[in-house]
């Protein structure tokens, strides 16, 4: 049973949703009324689940992320619209052709990558939820071909293993056109959920920050499309649960170095800047490898594998992104990285005028006015719903454990995280943005969700606290309640 003492939890959770609620549906037409109070209803009924559940389990932080993340990620995964997420297009392109074995994509010159058309008929619909189309509920998945420009073949297969495997089951199974789309859905929210759970259980401090964290609403959107930020993101926390593992022991295991430099080098083969993560490696103070020979060899390892990277980046994954449908938008807007560096020797005053005015101004753009879970999609009242979740996420910095790290080493992770953070500036500057153009293009709030985890280990200075930890977890439900009635609101 709930104490009664702990029920003001749930009240504070059904305050938050209605007052949410009342405000984003006002804010929005209402085109299926019936389908968005069962909806809403669902929602509420799975934010109550998961606060009762935190109350009764309050010594099992893993297990409480893991059935909010199952909960409100199933819900995204099945209310939100086709292909609605960021790049999800894309997204999917790839994960169809991982579901047949095509690990690396085969480009045809002036083509494209050969594709299912079943998946081309989804992309005239994108956009539409089941109610504006219901032809996708009887649709059999046809095994046609057809050329689609872009599948982001920069990026390495094993970010599509997931998506591919549900798109192969939905195909094994015979299943109609859209089970593809939800079980690739599924199975990139499972492994996301599954490594999350892994990492919070394994850490010895900091359970209730990870979980906060891994639970923000634009992770877990991600998650629970076909977006590979969901294993970018997933990896990136297990990455920094080791980190907090290696800082907290005595002696480190080996078995601790090796998954901690696995998981940095697989995200910063996909997004080079997070690469970076693995100089964390550095702020571990010798004494604790099991000697100093470990010690060295680990460190240079970290240094090989940034170095590894970064060739990958410029030797591979730049020259695929000159393959297909980024290549208009290039031709179009005058983007050239070799001409943009030109530029940049060449007129050093005004590209650093741009870069320090983007790093100024840009953020209020990308974490608020424009920030959204949908692809260049924005809705009334969302500028308020982020200018709320920022607000809650400042308070929690502040309010996060501390590990008693020395004031250096938490300078040392400012800087850290500077560079990683102008690092995305700086490649959008040079990959997406026209040469010589006065700001910079194409950066997105969830570009910097791998490296959130950094704050809250400098900012963090309050022990650990029950009630605080049932507060950051009704806070946190309320946010994402908030962000499936941004769905409903705006798309039924």
């Amino acid at each position: 049973m709930i104490q009664i003492n702990d029920k003001k939890y749930i009240l504070t959770y059904l305050i938050g949703f209605i007052l949410l609620a009342t405000f984003l549906f006002s804010c929005n037409t209402h085109n299926h009324p019936k389908a968005q109070i069962i909806l809403s209803i669902l929602t509420v009924i799975g934010g109550i689940i998961c606060i009762r559940y935190s109350i009764k389990n309050k010594d099992a932080l893993h297990k409480t992320a893991f059935l909010i993340i199952i909960i409100f990620g199933l819900l995204t995964v099945f209310t939100s619209p086709l292909l609605v997420a960021p790049d999800e297009v894309e997204h999917f392109a790839r994960s169809d052709l991982t579901s047949e074995g095509g690990l690396i994509p085969n480009y045809h010159e002036n083509q494209g990558y050969f594709i299912n058309n079943y998946f081309y008929q989804m992309t005239c619909s994108q956009g539409n939820t089941l109610l504006d189309n219901t032809s996708f509920m009887h649709q059999d998945i046809t095994h046609g071909k057809t050329f689609f420009t872009s599948v982001f073949s920069q990026n390495l297969f094993y970010v599509y293993l997931a998506q591919g495997f549900g798109i192969f089951i939905a195909k094994m199974l015979e299943l109609p056109v859209i089970f593809a789309l939800w079980l690739g859905r599924l199975c990139n929210l499972l492994l996301y959920s599954g490594i999350v759970y892994f990492a919070i259980k394994k850490t010895p401090a900091f359970k209730k920050e990870l979980l906060v964290l891994s639970c923000l609403p634009i992770a877990v959107f991600q998650a629970a499309s076909m977006s590979s930020d969901g294993i970018i993101f997933a990896l990136a926390i297990l990455n920094i649960s080791y980190f907090i593992q290696m800082y907290k022991s005595e002696i480190i295991p080996n078995k601790n170095i090796i998954i901690y430099l696995a998981t940095g080098v697989l995200i910063g083969l996909i997004k080079f800047p997070y690469i970076f993560l693995l100089l964390m490696l550095f702020l571990i103070p010798a004494h604790k490898f099991k000697t100093k020979k470990i010690a060295i060899i680990s460190k240079m390892t970290a240094l090989l594998l940034i170095v590894i990277a970064g060739a990958y980046s410029n030797f591979y994954a730049s020259k695929e992104l000159l393959k297909g449908g980024r290549i208009d938008y290039y031709i179009q807007n005058n983007v050239n990285p070799a001409n943009q560096i030109n530029y940049i020797i060449h007129n050093p005053a005004s590209a650093v005028i741009t870069f320090v005015k983007s790093l100024i101004f840009l953020p209020y753009l990308i974490f608020i006015k424009d920030c959204s879970f949908f692809h260049l999609i924005l809705f009334p009242g969302l500028d308020i719903y982020n200018a709320l979740c920022l607000i809650f996420f400042i308070v929690f910095l502040f309010l996060s454990e501390d590990l008693k790290m020395a004031k250096r080493k938490k300078l040392e992770l400012i800087i850290l995280f500077l560079i990683i953070y102008t690092s995305i500036f700086f490649i959008q500057y040079l990959s997406w943005t026209p040469v010589g153009y006065d700001s910079i293009l194409g950066v997105g709030a969830r570009y910097f969700i791998p490296i959130l985890a950094i704050l809250p280990l400098v900012f963090g200075h309050k022990s650990n606290s029950e009630k605080l930890t049932k507060y950051f977890i009704v806070f946190t439900t309320i946010f994402l309640s908030g962000m499936l009635l941004i769905i409903i609101a705006g798309f039924y």
